[in-house]
């Protein structure tokens, strides 16, 4: 009896090495490869404007496009997992704009100010391989205020018009005097935005005008440029 209770309790520490053996041997998983957020157009970041209607930096409410494609080592296109754009307006907090449900995205977005831009890709696994999370670089872009005007002409020259979005924006006037431009005067527009400007025009000639409208942190400086002359 002595002697079966002694062979059961060998048996039991047997066991219980062998399987102790097992789990310290275990192999660690493959780890995952690293990919890079890239342009899937030719020539053209992930981020671009598609579209001006101002000289400049892009416009508030025009088109920027969006290419991203995810390559790897010894992978051209990754097709695991999804990509989102977030985007960060001056003030504010990053925010999703944009998700798809592929490792490769093209859309078009509006531009809606001073923004950064980064590209998050969740990572994925699939018969190409097993790829890890990764987040692009950050992108900043800069916006202009949208402006609509209408030449002014007859007794008084110069123009009116609006800035989009409203904001009591500053404007200032230069006149090209030998060769360089020198302050006038400046103005504002009111809080609808709207602005009109005169300019005087001489006798003989034309006067050069450029015509600031003054940056802040949501939105660059835009210019405008003309000329006035009796006719």
């Amino acid at each position: 009896m002595n002697v079966r209770r002694i062979i059961g309790s060998l048996v039991a520490t047997t066991l219980a090495a062998t399987s102790l053996t097992l789990v310290a041997t275990t192999s660690p998983a493959a780890a995952a490869t690293k990919v890079t957020i890239i342009s899937g157009t030719s020539s053209k970041p992930w981020l671009y404007p598609s579209y001006k209607s101002q000289p400049g930096a892009p416009t508030y409410g025009d088109s920027l496009s969006v290419s991203i494609n995810v390559t790897a080592p010894g992978t051209q296109t990754v097709y695991a997992g999804t990509v989102s754009v977030q985007r960060r307006l001056a003030g504010q907090s990053w925010k999703t704009i944009l998700r798809s449900q592929d490792a490769y995205l093209y859309k078009t977005i509006k531009a809606a100010g001073n923004a950064s831009y980064r590209v998050i890709y969740s990572g994925g696994s699939n018969y190409q391989g097993t790829f890890a999370p990764a987040v692009s670089s950050i992108k900043s872009l800069k916006t202009q205020r949208k402006l609509t005007t209408t030449t002014l002409s007859g007794r008084h020259a110069g123009f009116k018009g609006k800035v989009s979005p409203a904001k009591k924006v500053k404007i200032v006037v230069f006149k090209k005097k030998h060769g360089k431009y020198k302050k006038y005067k400046s103005l504002r527009a009111n809080r609808k935005g709207k602005f009109t400007v005169i300019l005087p025009a001489p006798r003989s000639g034309r006067y050069n005008w450029k015509i600031v409208f003054k940056g802040d942190a949501k939105f660059a400086p835009s210019t405008i440029k003309g000329w006035t002359r009796r006719t």
